[in-house]
């Protein structure tokens, strides 16, 4: 396999937005490394305006008044660009990267990421990625006249809909990119403004390949960073929350207490990064020829802090170095072509489902492809096919482990591979496919207060995109095989909450009174209106506030979770928001994944 990869731009063929820029001088984060305290915990110092710690409420955030994620088969520029570059296949980041990465998978034999970074009690914790990561992955070829547009497909039985994170990305997304005035404009019961009428489509980056056109939203810029100034905004939720997702209510008094250490610290959400997220954010970045990613840490009531992480960052973690890195997607890319015509090959001329896994350590890449066709005859003899990908790497002459051939850049660095058809019975290719569909499959721990009797009642009535119940309802029916009692991991992890909550009221009531210090804008005396009128003004006032102004209390009112605001960017499952009468929020291909295995993180540098 040749080492070529050439991604050049490709005009958009409409106009687009102008790329967003970050507000309340949140670009001194991209030129500082480490984290960014919100407000440090030892002086109490607020690093940033005080009113943007407490994050808004999803059900106050009017997601209609933006544009909703488009899917690859809805994008009529994409379409023409594919045909107008004469490529078979075209796809957003959302829909190719969970086929790229268990194309990696298969490459580098299932390389372990490196952590050598992180202090010592990290030293010993796994080094491989999470269970999160690397579920099997479902993609819809869909056909139109010799062209092929990939939409992402199921994700399990959890709906997109249902998961507070997919809507929280897009909601932080334009809180930390709109000034307190414009946000306004999004918040339900305050009118629309000329910003949220914009009928131009969000900024996005078009790019091919030999066989793929690919398109990645493009979040936010500033020209000072090298390169395009590009870069992508995560909105990062704290481990208690991503474990145990249902229970946001309680979990959202979990607490990030140090910048280092295994539990309630930036540096473990940066471990799970690394292991959960940066080969994903990877293949975005470089799909969107970006700089890197904003990130912003939070537990769906308050931010904590931000850190900006180059590419470069993300590449030593995941494959050793930059030029590393370059090579490895560029094999990836190809490779994706290669698979790619062989699966709409199986069935010519048709719409296909597609299941991708590489299984750990199995070293072979398992892909069923089953005809999109309305089936009436007997379904134990509904069309299905099965290929499995295996690969060599050889640096050289010399046959090497994948994950070798990966780091060492100094020699060529060739892949042969093959691809079978598997030729077994449907019965028996279906009932592998079942297998890997059930480890798509992820027990939920049942929320505090809630159980089988009052499940369904309670699952209907989770509706985050603040439209009435009857539009909001979820496709997806919960049946008890989903839902299980909470484990240890995630009962300590209450635990840590239900004490953050603790210490959180105690130091509002400590704190109740006494001035508040914001770097750069100086201070505020609290006036005598008691906390009410801080809660309006730290849950996101619709204007600055002036240098003179008192507020009501320097600290943050908490509030139950349940009404908590959330969501992600692409992320957003497409076949949910197909199915869903609430469409979904534009969160990056990835509203926000919910890892339920998963960890990751670090800071180094306090700011």
């Amino acid at each position: 396999m040749a080492e070529r990869n050439s991604r050049p731009d490709l005009p958009p063929p409409t106009e687009q937005r102008p790329i967003a820029r970050l507000a309340h001088g949140l670009e001194r984060v991209l030129f500082n490394p480490g984290v960014h305290w919100v407000r440090d915990p030892r002086s109490r110092v607020y690093n940033f305006p005080h009113e943007l710690e407490m994050l808004p409420k999803v059900t106050d955030f009017a997601f209609e008044r933006i544009e909703g994620f488009v899917p690859s088969s809805r994008d009529t520029d994409l379409w023409a660009l594919a045909r107008r570059e004469d490529r078979r296949f075209a796809g957003s980041t959302s829909s190719v990267t969970g086929m790229l990465s268990h194309i990696y998978f298969l490459l580098s034999d299932d390389r372990a990421v490196d952590i050598s970074t992180l202090s010592i009690p990290f030293r010993n914790e796994p080094r491989s990625f999470t269970p999160g990561q690397r579920l099997p992955v479902s993609v819809r070829f869909n056909h139109d006249n010799g062209v092929y547009a990939i939409d992402s497909g199921d994700k399990g039985s959890f709906s997109a809909d249902k998961n507070i994170l997919t809507w929280m990305g897009t909601l932080l997304e334009k809180y930390f990119t709109s000034e307190p005035e414009l946000f306004a404009a999004f918040r339900r019961g305050n009118p629309s403004s000329e910003e949220t009428q914009d009928p131009r489509r969000e900024a996005y980056r078009y790019s091919k390949s030999d066989k793929y056109v690919m398109r990645s939203q493009l979040d936010g810029v500033d020209p000072r960073l090298p390169g395009t100034g590009v870069f992508d905004i995560k909105t990062r939720a704290c481990q208690a929350i991503r474990m145990d997702i249902l229970n946001f209510e309680e979990n959202s008094g979990f607490l990030l207490r140090s910048l280092h250490g295994l539990s309630e610290s930036f540096e473990r959400e940066y471990y799970d990064l690394i292991r959960s997220a940066f080969l994903k954010y990877g293949f975005q970045a470089r799909i969107g020829n970006m700089d890197g990613i904003f990130c912003a840490y939070h537990n769906i009531e308050r931010v904590f802090g931000f850190q900006y992480i180059p590419l470069s960052d993300m590449d030593d973690r995941i494959y050793g170095s930059t030029a590393a890195a370059d090579r490895a997607f560029a094999k990836c890319i190809q490779m994706l072509g290669i698979i790619s015509d062989e699966i709409v090959s199986c069935y010519p001329g048709q719409s296909v489902n597609c299941m991708f896994e590489t299984y750990e350590d199995s070293r072979k890449l398992q892909i069923f492809v089953e005809p999109v066709v309305e089936w009436e005859g007997n379904p134990e003899e509904k069309p299905i096919a099965m290929l499995e990908v295996t690969s060599c790497s050889y640096l050289g002459e010399f046959a090497v482990r994948g994950h070798r051939a990966v780091e060492e850049v100094d020699q060529p660095w060739t892949i042969h591979w093959s691809i079978s058809h598997v030729h077994s019975s449907p019965v028996k290719i279906r009932g592998a496919l079942e297998a890997v569909k059930a480890r798509q499959e992820r027990v939920l721990s049942l929320p505090v207060g809630i159980d089988h009797a009052s499940l369904e009642a309670w699952w209907n009535s989770l509706n985050f995109s603040g439209k009435p119940p009857a539009e909001g309802v979820s496709s997806v029916k919960p049946t008890m095989n989903m839902f299980g009692p909470p484990n240890g991991g995630v009962e300590e992890l209450r635990a840590l909450a239900r004490a953050g909550r603790i210490d959180s009221q105690r130091l509002l009531e400590e704190e109740r009174g006494k001035p508040v210090h914001v770097l750069g804008r100086g201070t505020f005396v609290p006036a005598s209106e008691g906390a009410s009128q801080l809660e309006e003004d730290t849950r996101g006032a619709t204007e600055p506030m002036p240098e003179d102004t008192p507020i009501s209390d320097a600290s943050v009112v908490i509030e139950s979770a349940l009404d908590v605001d959330a969501s992600h960017k692409e992320a957003a499952n497409e076949e949910s928001q197909v199915n869903s009468s609430a469409a979904l929020p534009n969160s990056v291909e990835n509203a926000e994944s919910v890892d339920v295995l998963s960890m990751d993180v670090w800071m180094p540098k306090v700011v």
